[in-house]
């Protein structure tokens, strides 16, 4: 009887050790949370790259890479990369790792039509130098690029010839279009002023981070973007939260739209579902 109880108390041992287990581990991969920036702590290295190849007639293939490396190892490493083509969501790389400097992540599309690419990718460190005290470091890294898949296959990141430049233009307007409709009709349904924002789309965050947010200390910027982020990829990246309480996936959904106030109370997140359905995330500060 005896043997039975020890037994019986050790399987109660070891199912609440694998429960306790795998929730912690959801917690880390389902997570991103900011925590003061550490100056100390360097990324080596941040890059997201974008490569078109032919692969037959008006047929071509798209690789996707995303790399980074900390100067030390981190409690926790975790890169996540938006790709869009056109204005809406194509693909979503993220990856994360415990006790790790470095990152690689790639993937492949098989494509048809033309079509600009943007990726932008956020790559996060979590570190914890004390049982109390949580750090963290982030970059942000960025790629464009053009693929044209008819009369005959070019890329380009820069166009050169007239033939690009006109390529460039074309794809632009068309993008351009998809996400001013898009920050229209969600400036008409959540009923917002214009005026009382400044706008980017997030594909510009790491080259017009520091204009947009010029208003805020540097180190308060960092704190914005983080927390930006985090709120992405709880409410947008993992999956859309829906008025009702359902999800949804965010796989054709338009570049989202960063508005943050003029009188820096808050920042607002504005997209819309592949479905067109409009939505909004906000940040207080």
């Amino acid at each position: 009887m005896k043997l039975q109880l020890k037994y019986t108390v050790f399987l109660m041992v070891a199912a609440i050790f694998i429960i306790l287990y795998f929730s912690d581990t959801h917690q880390v991969e389902e997570t991103i949370i900011y925590f003061p920036i550490d100056s100390s702590l360097q990324f080596e290295h941040a890059s997201t790259h974008l490569v078109a190849k032919e692969t037959g007639k008006d047929a071509y293939s798209l690789t996707w890479k995303v790399h980074s490396s900390l100067d030390q190892t981190a409690y926790l490493r975790q890169d996540v990369s938006l790709l869009y083509k056109n204005g809406k969501l194509e693909g979503t790389l993220k990856d994360w790792k415990q006790n790790r400097q470095e990152l690689s992540q790639s993937d492949k599309f098989k494509e048809k039509e033309s079509g600009r690419y943007d990726a932008i990718t956020f790559h996060y460190a979590e570190l914890h130098p004390s049982d109390t005290i949580f750090t963290s470091a982030q970059q942000l890294s960025k790629d464009k690029l053009y693929a044209i898949s008819t009369p005959d296959f070019q890329s380009f990141h820069n166009p050169l010839s007239e033939e690009q430049k006109e390529w460039k233009h074309g794809l632009d307007s068309v993008t351009k279009n998809i996400t001013q409709n898009s920050l229209q009709k969600a400036e008409e349904h959540f009923d917002i002023d214009p005026n009382q924002y400044k706008v980017i789309s997030l594909t510009d965050l790491p080259a017009r981070k520091n204009q947009w947010l010029s208003s805020f200390p540097s180190f308060q910027r960092e704190e914005i973007v983080g927390k930006l982020w985090e709120g992405l990829y709880k409410n947008y990246v993992i999956s859309i939260k829906k008025e009702d309480g359902t999800t949804l996936s965010p796989q054709g959904s338009t570049i989202p739209l960063l508005l943050v106030a003029k009188d820096k109370r808050e920042v607002l997140v504005l997209f819309s579902g592949k479905d067109g359905t409009p939505y909004l995330l906000r940040q207080k500060l």
